[in-house]
């Protein structure tokens, strides 16, 4: 979402300037960042066919923020694929030994 925020507010040829300066960037690179650290860890600890798939809830999110936040539309077919993502994470985590 930052991602989205930053490059909206370029023009249509960004200087090296421009990118280095654009907060929202290096605002989302650093979530990515952190993001991927705790990945890492999460994975020191738990099984990696549980854990992965939740990275699929970003799409849930991001479909969710973009109609709150970029004004995107939702058909029922978007709405089709974040149901049945959720539902498959769903199952996986029941699936997870204990």
């Amino acid at each position: 979402m930052l991602w989205k925020h930053a490059t909206n507010a370029l023009g249509e040829h960004p200087s090296l300037f421009a990118l280095l300066t654009n907060i929202p960037l290096i605002a989302g690179l650093a979530v990515y960042g952190v993001g991927s650290i705790l990945m890492i860890v999460a994975l020191k600890h738990g099984e990696l066919s549980v854990l992965y798939p939740l990275i699929s809830l970003n799409y849930v999110w991001v479909a969710i923020l973009s109609v709150m936040l970029f004004q995107e539309t939702m058909n029922p077919l978007k709405i089709a694929g974040i149901c049945v993502i959720m539902a498959g994470v769903a199952v996986l985590g029941k699936g997870a030994h204990r």
